[in-house]
């Protein structure tokens, strides 16, 4: 499996920074979700039309790909909306950019609350087939988040099996099926088997409050090595991704040590759990 980290974990570092941890730590792939004070992927510096074919050099001198493009598109604004028609129309520019710059992946969400919240499914069933036809001879993938209404995996698999399988999918944020539904990584597997194209890892727990607090990798109570193990068994070869959420979380531990901690830690599991066969 391939390791990675979001720049949501690292809202104050500039290109260079992130680029340049992510070659000394070896890593894979880097998802962008906003770089310093830019969130749209589409507006920052570094893929304008003035330093686009600097940065693609630089990756490739650095042997590191552009893992994915997590944008916020939602997917479920009432059928009819200008929202939604808005929506629709910025994740067709982002699968054009990802085709054009060989981003094999980019994210969609059914809302942007991670728990589950009222959404027009039969709206998003709609916009989600039409941008995966859209996107199915351009070598991008489309992946629907597992959160808000789609932590329940069963309803997640099903919806996305309605699209063009040429460019469907599902990126696997381990946490919210587990928080919100309750679901042993053993479950979500199987609820969505090959669909699964990309996963988001974290740790957490939640505290007498009720409120989800974030841990360094292995310092929280969610099942990570049982989600890696079920990925391993059913020979899955994509990307573990740490989403460290320090954008919206400023007080969280600095990326300088949580990044490095990630990588020790899941080295450490996937060595373990190849040596379980």
């Amino acid at each position: 499996m391939k390791l990675g980290f979001s720049t949501i974990g690292c809202p104050e570092w500039d290109w260079a920074e992130v680029l340049g941890t992510a070659k000394d730590m070896g890593l894979d792939g880097i998802e962008i979700r906003g770089l310093e004070d830019e969130l749209d992927p589409m507006k920052i510096s570094i893929f304008d039309k003035e330093h686009l074919e600097k940065t693609r050099e630089q990756l490739r001198r650095a042997g590191i790909e552009i893992a994915m493009l997590a944008s916020s598109v939602t997917l479920g604004s009432p059928k009819g909306s200008q929202e939604g028609d808005h929506q629709l129309h910025q994740a067709k520019t982002q699968i054009d950019f990802a085709a054009q710059n060989k981003i094999p992946f980019v994210r969609t969400l059914l809302t942007l609350d991670p728990a589950p919240i009222p959404a027009d499914l039969q709206a998003a069933q709609e916009r989600y087939c039409a941008l995966c036809d859209y996107a199915k001879d351009k070598g991008v993938r489309v992946l629907v988040e597992s959160c808000g209404l789609f932590s329940d995996t069963l309803l997640l698999g099903y919806f996305v099996r309605q699209a063009n399988p040429e460019s469907r999918g599902v990126l696997w944020d381990i946490q919210h099926p587990y928080r919100y539904n309750h679901e042993r990584p053993c479950q979500t597997v199987e609820n969505l088997g090959d669909e699964i194209r990309y996963v988001q890892v974290k740790d957490s727990v939640v505290d007498e409050k009720g409120q989800i607090e974030y841990r360094m990798m292995g310092l929280g109570d969610l099942p990570i090595y049982d989600a890696v193990r079920q990925l391993y068994l059913r020979g899955y070869d994509g990307y573990l991704t740490l989403e460290w959420l320090k954008r919206w979380r400023p007080e969280l531990r600095d990326p300088d040590v949580i990044f490095y901690q990630f990588q020790a830690y899941m080295e450490t599991l996937l060595a373990e759990i190849e040596n379980e066969e």
